[in-house]
């Protein structure tokens, strides 16, 4: 007994307020020492309690510790105060907020209510729905169903119809006359009776001519759509040219048809500036004039000044005109009475120069014969564009080389393609010179008339200074163009031999 005294001191010691309680519990109720009858009982019990409101004890409310350092004056003593007030501790520490379930201790869940939570309980336990929880299993050599009745076995019932010999054959005859027997025989084909003979090509119609297999996918001597299909196309797929305006058939004015016509106001009806002006500015209307005068309740006005402040202005704190009857210098919260660290010093740490440097192995291996240094001065590794090999021609490279060669085409070329990619043609074809032949059949298989093809031809070899017989289709292009807007600006101007030509072939 003098052993267990001592040693529930030495408890009190070190957990000052589960003592009371070690000591109450620590010997039986029915020991003689406790004078026996339910007072026993009583005195373990209020033991207990008085150790549970020990430890509520260790904190108190904002109010009442204002309450008692005099920040405020209570005027009227009898009235309580209303609303709650925050829980703060009498004795604040780094050990007791570090350690919240020892010092402040949370309820815990109900013996009834543990299974309805998700969070586990226990190591190791395993998170299950609640209403399987506590269930009652049935024993391990426990089996469901119905027993069933040892009966014939698979082997006896293949073998009850089985027949051989002569039956066998009997039941095979009898059974010809069946449609399903005739045309669904067991384990051979269907016999229809006819007469195939295979000829020596095989079996089949001969696949024809091969064609290239680019022209069918994309074939370019297709046709195009006549105006008609496109915008029936237009109409019900949305499919819409590049660069083709929406169409909505709107019925303009005939004002808007002329081709000097602008939407809008003219920039001459317009100030600079007096646009931000007039939104920037609340006291004046949008067309300008002074807002109409109103005149409202004093108490509406103020609440409104309260509940929604001006521009440029601090949120009203609403404890008053002057704000909380309090010191300026004033600063809520708790100071720290038993630690000198502040959160700069906890932030930025004590660490001197040598703990500050970088660790040696950082960025590099520091064992013996396995340092990555070396004297040489080429770079190592594979580089992500190839250009140390030579790249395979672009016809015969494969779909599922996904090797970069530098040869790729950009992103603005993707973006801005040429005149005639779609036809498998790119710009480089119309600066090739050719001969005069090779020229005169590109130019005839395009449908345009009025080209005189030897003027043009004289003309574009004198663009050219080697006197070479070999004229490029982009150099015909470029006289051709200048000729029709010579014929155009005759046309317009009035004057001329081509306005005659022109009248007369109108």
């Amino acid at each position: 007994r003098l052993k267990l005294i001592a040693r529930a001191v030495v408890w009190t010691n070190s957990r000052p307020f589960a003592a009371v309680g070690t000591m109450a519990l620590s010997a039986s109720a029915s020991a003689p020492s406790l004078g026996g009858g339910s007072g026993a009982l009583k005195n373990a019990g209020a033991a207990s309690l008085a150790a549970a409101q020990s430890s509520q004890n260790l904190t108190t409310t904002l109010y009442l510790q204002m309450k008692e350092k005099g920040m405020f004056r209570n005027t009227f003593a009898n009235v309580p105060p209303a609303g709650r007030s925050i829980n703060v501790p009498l004795a604040d520490s780094a050990e007791r907020d570090l350690q919240p379930e020892t010092y402040f201790p949370l309820p815990q869940t109900p013996v009834g209510e543990r299974k309805y939570r998700r969070l586990s309980h226990h190591p190791g336990e395993i998170t299950v729905f609640h209403g399987l929880k506590d269930q009652k299993l049935p024993s391990e050599d426990f089996r469901y169903g119905v027993r069933g009745q040892k009966g014939v076995s698979v082997e006896q019932t293949l073998k009850a119809g089985q027949k051989v010999g002569v039956a066998e054959y009997m039941q095979t005859v009898a059974e010809e006359v069946y449609e399903s027997k005739k045309k669904e025989p067991l384990g051979v084909p269907y016999k229809r009776g006819h007469s195939l003979k295979m000829l020596p090509e095989g079996f089949g119609s001969a696949s024809g001519v091969p064609e290239d297999g680019k022209r069918v996918i994309f074939p370019v001597e297709m046709p195009r759509d006549t105006e008609e299909m496109r915008q029936r196309y237009r109409f019900t797929h949305n499919q819409f040219n590049p660069g083709e305006r929406i169409e909505r058939n709107y019925n303009w004015p005939e004002e808007t048809k002329e081709h000097s016509f602008r939407f809008g106001q003219g920039a001459g009806f317009v100030q600079e500036g007096v646009g931000a002006k007039a939104v920037l500015n609340m006291d004046v209307e949008d067309d300008g004039t002074l807002k109409k005068t109103r005149l409202v309740q004093k108490n509406v006005q103020d609440y409104r000044n309260v509940q929604h402040p001006r521009v440029f202005l601090k949120v009203h704190a609403k404890q008053g005109a002057e704000g909380p009857p309090i010191d300026p210098e004033y600063r809520f919260g708790i100071k720290s009475s038993v630690s000198e660290y502040s959160a700069a010093s906890c932030i930025k740490g004590y660490y001197n120069l040598e703990e500050q440097l970088p660790d040696q192995d950082l960025g590099r291996c520091v064992k013996p014969g396995r340092r990555n240094v070396t004297t040489e001065t080429r770079a190592f590794g594979i580089p992500s564009v190839r250009t140390d090999i030579p790249a395979p021609p672009p016809g015969k490279r494969s779909c599922a080389d996904t090797m970069s060669y530098g040869d790729e085409t950009s992103a603005a070329a993707l973006l801005n393609p040429q005149r005639f990619d779609d036809r498998g043609v790119p710009d480089r074809e119309f600066l090739i010179r050719r001969p005069k032949e090779e020229l005169r059949s590109i130019v005839e298989a395009v449908s345009v008339g009025g080209v005189d093809f030897d003027a043009l031809w004289d003309e574009c070899m004198n663009l050219f200074d080697d006197g070479l017989p070999l004229v490029s289709l982009d150099a015909m292009l470029y006289v051709q163009t200048g000729k029709i807007e010579e014929r155009v600006a005759t046309v317009h101007s009035g004057t001329g031999p081509g306005l005659a030509a022109y009248t007369a072939a109108n």
